[in-house]
């Protein structure tokens, strides 16, 4: 979902659904070594499950933001920067501004019992013992990605609540259809307030940011953190902080974990220009982020969207490279931000610096609105 969401993980399904700024399914190189995620195995799971590999548009707005050199006047045939592996914005933040559409996660007790593997009537597609990713075990990824995408129609996907309304996820599906979906820039379900969901995304950023800063290490557990919305969403958990970043990747990963917790960040802040995810207004001519000289302010939030009631096609329309081509997108927004977010992460700033930017990109307008799926955007629903 989001500048990256329909994707799933750079991906589109032929059936359309939703992403945000689309993220290529074949990440870089290194990554791939590190990770033990070969292109040619994802690159087959991919065919052999029906799936078309989708332009990497969130890699490319990343490259552009750490000062790869591209005409952005004729970025519809500039494609210079088009790629995880253009070199200008490291490896491993490359893998967190992948993670929030495909992170790990491990299945709860008896998901996945009903996925079969592709093709195969009874083979079963889920291995509980292991972490699961899209490229390791795809059947399952896709299996428990569709369940909870209908689930999610008359239940609420969930991780700490309970009750008959709530369904519980995983990672993946709860950042994609449920409460986690502020990962994304998005409302967690209509009729919520914009500065609800706006203290979401900050907490969240707030919290990477720290981890990036290193104030909280790869073994501080989740329930222990403080911050409002840590503590909702993830405070029922034993989880660390490396459990939710590289889970089963701990050998190879543990050190750049804040470089992957920054490239979190880039995602999230990156949606948020999405036309699918949300509505900004025009800021003032000449208007600048106040305690900052590394960003112009951005159109402020009217309105968040929320991902229930989309159209998936409609959706993934502005997440596409096409329409970042085309400015149909704020792309232009989307690397100002990141450009300045580099230049932070350039100077190893702490949050008590970096927040005034991070508050501005994500400033309201005096007119903002609760939560929909945007006129554009909603789901039609035949006669």
């Amino acid at each position: 979902m989001r500048i990256g969401r329909a994707l799933l993980v750079g991906l589109l399904l032929v059936c359309a659904d939703g992403t945000a700024f689309q993220i290529g399914p074949l990440g870089p190189k290194l990554e791939a070594k590190l990770t033990n995620e070969t292109e040619s195995s994802l690159a087959r799971a991919s065919r052999t499950l029906g799936l078309l590999v989708k332009k990497p548009v969130h890699e490319e707005i990343t490259q552009i933001g750490f000062d790869c050199p591209v005409d952005l006047t004729n970025i519809f045939n500039d494609d210079t920067c088009a790629g995880s592996d253009v070199g200008f914005a490291h490896p491993f933040i490359m893998h967190g501004v992948r993670w929030n559409d495909v992170p790990p996660f491990r299945l709860n007790a008896g998901q996945g019992a009903q996925c079969k593997k592709y093709g195969f009537i009874s083979a079963p597609a889920c291995n509980a013992e292991q972490t699961v990713r899209f490229s390791t075990q795809p059947d399952c990824w896709l299996c428990l990605f569709f369940d909870e995408q209908k689930a999610a129609s008359t239940k609420k996907i969930s991780g700490c609540q309970t009750g008959a309304e709530y369904v519980r996820g995983t990672l993946m599906t709860r950042s994609h259809f449920g409460d986690l979906q502020f990962l994304h820039s998005m409302a967690n379900a209509e009729g919520v307030s914009a500065p609800e969901t706006r203290q979401k995304i900050l907490d969240w950023v707030q919290f990477a940011w720290m981890v990036f800063d290193g104030d909280f290490g790869p073994e501080t557990k989740l329930k222990d953190i403080t911050i409002p919305t840590i503590a909702e969403h993830f405070g029922c958990s034993d989880w660390t902080v490396s459990d939710i970043y590289i889970l089963g990747r701990k050998d190879t990963l543990i050190r750049r974990l804040p470089d992957i917790a920054f490239g979190s960040i880039l995602h999230t802040v990156q949606d948020s220009f999405a036309a699918g995810h949300t509505a900004r207004g025009i800021a003032p001519l000449g208007s600048v982020c106040a305690d900052t000289a590394l960003l112009r302010a951005p159109g402020p939030i009217v309105e968040f969207h929320a991902y229930g009631q989309q159209d998936g096609s409609k959706h993934d329309e502005q997440d596409a490279r096409e329409a970042m081509a085309s400015s149909a997108a704020d792309v232009s927004g989307a690397i100002a931000a990141t450009r300045a977010l580099f230049e932070l992460w350039n100077a190893n700033a702490k949050w008590t610096y970096a927040k005034s930017t991070i508050h501005c990109i994500f400033s309201l307008a005096d007119d903002h609105k609760e939560s929909s799926a945007g006129d554009q955007f909603r789901r039609v629903s035949l006669p």
